[in-house]
């Protein structure tokens, strides 16, 4: 598992992220979204590659100063390591360095409804309703230390 920042990313790796990220949120799961969003080039980015060189496991986090909030967005996995421990590999990690990092800070992120039992097994609950976020149900979760 790689932590890099904007910077440290090499253009492959940029190109990988964006690819990965498209292929699951936009056209495997139907939802037309702003992906590139002007937030990349403020987070922490955490890549794993398989061993042909694929980028398999990617998330980012960033912190919002206004907010006092670490927000983890983007996590994603190719289909290819899906339920093999990789997203709650990727997920020790991260919570890990946002503690070690900006303790205190609070953790958030944005769910899909179809994925909060996973989160709820690593200490998130959600907060609010659900909504809809690029045509798929979403709802706010917050990391409970």
């Amino acid at each position: 598992m790689y932590l890099k920042t904007f910077e440290e990313l090499s253009k492959n790796e940029l190109y990988s992220l964006a690819q990965l990220r498209q292929k699951v949120f936009i056209v495997e799961q139907n939802s037309i979204y702003h992906d590139l969003d002007d937030y990349d080039q403020e987070a922490i980015h955490y890549l794993d590659f398989d061993q042909s060189g694929k980028l398999t496991v990617y998330a980012r986090y960033r912190l919002v100063e206004s907010s006092n909030e670490v927000k983890i967005e983007r996590v994603v996995l190719d289909k290819s390591v899906r339920g093999k421990g990789q997203g709650k590999r990727l997920m020790k990690l991260i919570l890990n360095d946002i503690n070690l990092n900006f303790s205190n800070a609070s953790i958030v992120l944005s769910a899909q409804l179809e994925v909060c039992s996973f989160y709820r097994s690593l200490g998130f609950v959600t907060q609010g309703e659900a909504y809809d976020d690029g045509g798929i149900e979403h709802i706010s979760m917050f990391y409970q230390q």
